[in-house]
């Protein structure tokens, strides 16, 4: 037995042999490695030339995240869930919302796109097109069909126009080839516009379309891409790829114009929102102001009261700091109620005003309603794109819900201590009312008179101040988000197409392609090409490698053609047979040539071994003992009248069946009439008397039989012989026939086996030998006397 360093020996050297076997297979294709690498690269080139330029421009934004709220972070833990940069998320959002994009699509007015015609491609002539149309949005314009441009002269032009397109949910075709007049209308069923000449080039081919608005919005909103540059930083960059350089930084520098009027307009929102509200506080205000002025003058006049008397006015002060106080409360106590009413109603709580607007100071009241209105808007922002079920719209509307209920809770305590508050000072209010009975009725009324004019003077320079607070703070607003660097069409890089890189890549595909196939076609091919790949699958040896090239016209090639490489390989089989058995003394040496399959030329390899053997002064016998489908007797051209068969059943006599051949020392017996009953006739006893007869005759016998996995005649004869020849056929046995053939040695079914690989194609300067023949295969090409049927013929 071998040892595990043996076995480990043999494995790399059966490696190295396949290796080196594929690798001069792949340098005898070496041609298509060269035709399909050509290809490839043409196609690289070609390539280039038809796909368009990409171009990649970006910008870069600083957004700050500064928050005044962020100081709540820590009274509602949901906020954290959010992670710290959610404002910067929230403002990607809004940049990559629709209706941002659509806004800078119709500030663009991109509406047509005119374009080149060149070999290859067509390039597009964005801000230097050769006409110009004017349109009425409200007409209707056929969108994404090519209408195409001829100018005829300095007045006329032609229209041409062959497409199929969708109209209506249908498709029509559209041809029109039609003339027009430079500043005039052209209108048909399709199309109604009007051209100027501007830049054209005479015998140069233009055309235009007209753009789908919606379409044109989404293709450009999914060019779009925005990324954070670091983790922790504040600046995002936006990138588009476009064929044409100005067209994606005009973009670009579009959507940063449109997002920083977007962001200072929601900033100014709160701002705008308490100026409307104390506007209108104002102007009852005034009303109610100018009304008591003028009465407090017209009574003093009718009256010819000067002034009130000193303790009077320490009364109506003291009850117009008692008004003022009382209407303050109260007017908390609206906020209080109404807030409370607008909890659930999205689009009310966006315009409610600040608590401090109305002179509320009650901190935690004024963060829970700016957390709240910064939530609404948070979850607006994320719901341009994001869908309902996105985790941070839930997470956004628990935090929503959880700040309600604490709204909820404080207004609750707020509106109870408020009431309490007005009780108490309209207690207070009576108490001093009752202090004015002892005054004359005349100045009583004067006192009130004046009492409600400081009470409204009072409102009104509150108010005043206020509107004034929050004018200051609209005009002082800013966008937080700051343009770095602006999208530069100088400084776009150019993506592809690259010549050197598609050429490359070609002529790899190019070689790649053919390896693959022959290392498939190696992998899956399981015909037998040399003969290592019978040694790989059987430890039967191989004693003989029968060349064809072309040379023998005639079934005994080898006798024909004496000097032949095929007689050659025929000599060296008769030698090799002597390593298999050994021939003792003058012993007669029968050899059985067997094949799995038809086709695979045994009859002719035991025509011509007999041959060969006959011709080195030995007496050969020939016996064709395929008793089911004969052929032998028809290549060497006898009857078969009278053969074995006749012989097994008595019908012939022992001197009856021999036929001398054409090649001296070399008889021949055919397979005579095909019997019912083959199997039966070779196990009858008779078979073994013709053996023994014919061994005290000849010196060798050779025995064609039939085909060992169609019939089990070729066992039964087999196990009568003392060489087994089983015949394989280049390109034509398959790898598991040999495995067949192991598997009938293994069970010493028959002895002393050896194979032979027949039809071998080299080609005329190829070495021949037996073993290790280092073959050129070329193209097949078919012989008569290789067998090449698929049907069995002997």
């Amino acid at each position: 037995m071998k040892t595990m360093e043996e076995y480990s020996n043999s494995l790399e050297r059966e490696d190295m042999l396949s290796v080196k076997k594929f690798f001069h297979k792949l340098v005898r294709n070496w041609y298509w490695f060269m035709i399909v690498g050509i290809i490839g690269v043409g196609l690289g080139y070609l390539k280039t030339q038809v796909t368009a330029p990409a171009y990649k421009l970006e910008s870069l934004f600083l957004i700050k995240t500064d928050n005044k709220s962020s100081n709540l972070r820590m009274d509602f833990p949901l906020s954290s869930a959010f992670g710290g940069n959610i404002n910067l998320q929230n403002n990607i959002g809004v940049i990559t919302s629709y209706s941002i994009n659509r806004q800078v699509m119709e500030n663009l007015d991109w509406s047509t796109s005119w374009y080149h015609e060149l070999m290859f491609r067509n390039e597009e002539l964005y801000k230097n097109e050769p006409y110009d149309v004017l349109f009425d949005r409200n007409t209707m314009n056929l969108e994404g069909v090519p209408v195409y441009v001829q100018m005829l002269d300095s007045t006329n032009y032609r229209i041409i126009v062959d497409e199929k397109t969708m109209y209506y949910g249908r498709e029509i075709e559209v041809k029109i080839d039609q003339r027009g007049v430079f500043g005039e209308i052209f209108e048909n069923d399709y199309f109604h516009f009007t051209l100027y000449p501007k830049n054209v080039k005479r015998g140069e081919t233009y055309f235009f379309t007209f753009n789908n608005f919606e379409g044109s919005v989404r293709s450009y909103l999914e060019r779009l891409m925005i990324e954070e540059t670091e983790e922790k930083a504040d600046l995002i960059r936006l990138s588009m790829v476009d064929e044409v350089p100005q067209k994606a930084a005009d973009y670009l520098n579009e959507l940063s114009s449109v997002y920083l009027t977007y962001e200072l307009r929601e900033k100014n929102h709160a701002s705008a929102t308490t100026i409307d509200f104390i506007d209108s506080q104002l102007k009852d205000v005034i009303d109610t102001l100018k009304v008591a002025g003028n009465n407090f003058t017209s009574f003093r006049s009718r009256n010819q009261i000067v002034d009130m008397s000193q303790e009077g006015g320490i009364i109506v002060q003291r009850l117009v700091d008692l008004d003022t106080e009382r209407s303050m409360i109260q007017s908390h106590l609206d906020y209080y109620k109404n807030l409370q009413q607008y909890l659930d109603d999205t689009e009310k709580m966006k315009q409610v005003v600040a608590p401090s607007v109305v002179g509320i100071v009650d901190d935690a009241l004024n963060n829970l309603v700016v957390h709240l209105s910064d939530l609404y808007r948070q979850r607006e922002v994320i719901s341009y794109t994001a869908q309902e079920k996105n985790p941070k719209l839930i997470l956004i509307g628990n935090e929503i819900e959880m700040v309600k209920r604490n709204l909820r809770e404080n207004l609750k305590n707020l509106i109870n201590n408020a009431i309490i508050q007005v009780q108490g000072l309209d207690r207070r209010i009576e108490k001093v009312n009752q202090q004015l009975t002892a005054y004359p009725k005349t100045e009583q009324q004067l006192m009130n008179m004046k009492r409600m004019y400081d009470l409204n003077n009072e409102l009104y320079t509150f108010l005043l101040k206020k509107r004034a607070e929050a004018a200051i703070t609209h005009a002082s607003n800013v966008s937080d988000t700051q343009v770095l660097d602006e999208a530069r069409p100088e400084l776009a890089f150019r993506l592809g197409p690259n010549l050197v890189i598609n050429v490359a890549g070609g002529m790899l595909a190019g070689l790649f392609i053919p390896f693959v196939v022959i290392m498939l076609a190696t992998y899956f091919y399981d015909r037998i090409k040399s003969a290592e790949d019978i040694e790989e699958y059987s430890d039967i040896p191989v004693i003989g490698n029968i060349v064809n090239t072309g040379i023998g016209a005639e079934f005994l090639a080898a006798i024909d053609n004496p000097r032949s490489a095929i007689a050659e390989s025929f000599r060296e089989l008769r030698t090799n047979l002597q390593f298999v058995a050994p021939k003792k003394n003058n012993e007669c040496t029968i050899i059985g040539v067997n094949s799995v399959i038809s086709g695979e030329g045994k009859s002719f390899t035991s025509a011509n071994l007999a041959s060969m053997i006959a011709l080195n002064n030995k007496k050969v016998l020939l016996v064709d003992c395929d008793l089911r489908k004969p052929s032998l007797h028809n290549r060497l051209k006898y009857k078969n009248k009278e053969g074995l068969s006749t012989y097994l059943t008595d019908f012939s006599t022992f001197e009856d069946i021999f036929r001398q051949t054409r090649v001296d020392n070399l008889q021949f017996v055919s397979a005579g009439p095909i019997p019912p009953n083959p199997s039966e006739l070779l196990e009858n006893g008779k078979f073994e008397e013709l053996i023994d007869r014919c061994r005290n005759i000849f010196d060798y016998i050779v025995f064609d039989n039939p085909p060992l996995s169609i019939v089990s005649d070729g066992i039964i004869i087999g196990q009568k012989v003392d060489i087994n020849l089983f015949v394989t056929r280049q390109d034509y046995s398959k790898k598991n026939e040999v495995k067949f053939i192991d598997h009938v040695h293994r069970k010493k079914s028959m002895k002393n086996p050896g194979i032979v690989l027949n039809d071998i194609h080299v080609s005329k300067h190829a070495h021949v030998g037996s073993y290790g023949a280092d073959y050129s295969y070329k193209k097949k090409s078919s012989y008569y006397y290789f067998e090449s049927s698929p049907s069995y013929t002997g």
